[in-house]
């Protein structure tokens, strides 16, 4: 098994094309065909499934991908140490987050590490925390943010920040009562009508989760639906209704007085957000350097 081999294997994996990974490591095609089926024949397995479907893995590769991942990183840790080398050079890196820390928290705290490392371009995805935490631990990214810890071997949690979860109240007559109370409770929120992200969404599982520990339900609002919380965030300003939401998606609505937040106080909608990392995978010199910057940045300031 070679690292050639691999690196084709892992191309392949991650691009689901071989045409793509062909490009992506300048081969031909036809050699890195030719890769994948030395590697398949050494191993006498077939690792892609080669349906009607696309190019996925079989189990066997699937397998071998989280080695082979490993086993490549480990080669470039160890060229990096025979070079006695630390500097942090050009690099890609990407790092996966849920939605809130994706959009409200990361960019700021990536626009201050670009600040000093301005040759290490950052991509932010957007995902759940379980696709994000099943990412770190599949090598897919180096680092993750979560808003819920998902449990797989060797992964590790570092609490970044505390958010809560608050009711976003339009400034207008209609909902004079509500804003002349310094919090509200379930009982004031009754009958309301409750804008809400999509079942599945980490904001609406809290809120779920705790209505269920008070004996409640969404049952005692009107629910309407919405798939993005900027489009919620919009609706309420308008007057369509309130929403349960973390305070930092509305922080800057909330400062230019377009609206009013209170808590709840029949529930507990404290929580946690966590940079999740790979106990065993072997970092780059940039991806230490960004999870260091994201353990240490003032984010409260």
């Amino acid at each position: 098994m070679e690292f050639y081999q691999l690196e084709a294997f892992v191309s392949v994996a991650a691009e689901r094309s071989f045409s793509r990974a062909a490009e992506q490591l300048y081969l031909s095609q036809p050699t890195v065909s030719a890769h994948i089926k030395s590697l398949e024949k050494e191993l006498g397995t077939s690792l892609f499934d080669r349906g009607k479907t696309g190019l996925k893995l079989t189990g066997a590769g699937s397998v071998l991908y989280r080695f082979a991942q490993e086993m490549l990183a480990l080669r470039l840790s160890a060229v990096d140490s025979i070079a006695d080398s630390n500097e942090i050079g050009e690099e890609a890196l990407t790092v996966a987050a849920s939605s809130v820390p994706c959009q409200y928290l990361l960019p700021r705290a990536i626009a201050a590490f670009k600040e000093q490392h301005n040759r290490v371009n950052i991509k932010l995805t957007q995902k759940n925390s379980k696709e994000t935490c099943e990412d770190v631990f599949n090598y897919h990214v180096p680092v993750g943010v979560v808003g819920e810890k998902i449990k797989r071997p060797q992964l590790e949690f570092a609490p970044l920040l505390k958010d809560e979860l608050v009711v976003a109240i339009p400034r207008n007559q209609h909902y004079s009562e509500l804003l002349a109370k310094e919090s509200v409770s379930l009982n004031d929120l009754s009958g309301h009508i409750m804008l809400l992200r999509e079942p599945g969404s980490g904001t609406r599982s809290h809120f779920e989760s705790e209505l269920v520990k008070a004996n409640a339900s969404t049952e005692m609002f009107q629910v309407t639906i919405f798939d993005n919380q900027e489009t919620i965030k919009q609706a309420v300003r308008q007057g369509l209704g309130l929403t349960v939401i973390s305070r930092y998606v509305v922080a800057d609505y909330v400062q230019f007085g377009i609206l009013t937040t209170r808590s709840i106080t029949d529930l507990d909608l404290k929580r946690s957000f966590y940079l999740v990392s790979h106990s065993r995978r072997i970092l780059s010199p940039a991806s230490k350097a960004l999870l260091e910057h994201l353990k240490t940045f003032p984010w409260e300031d």
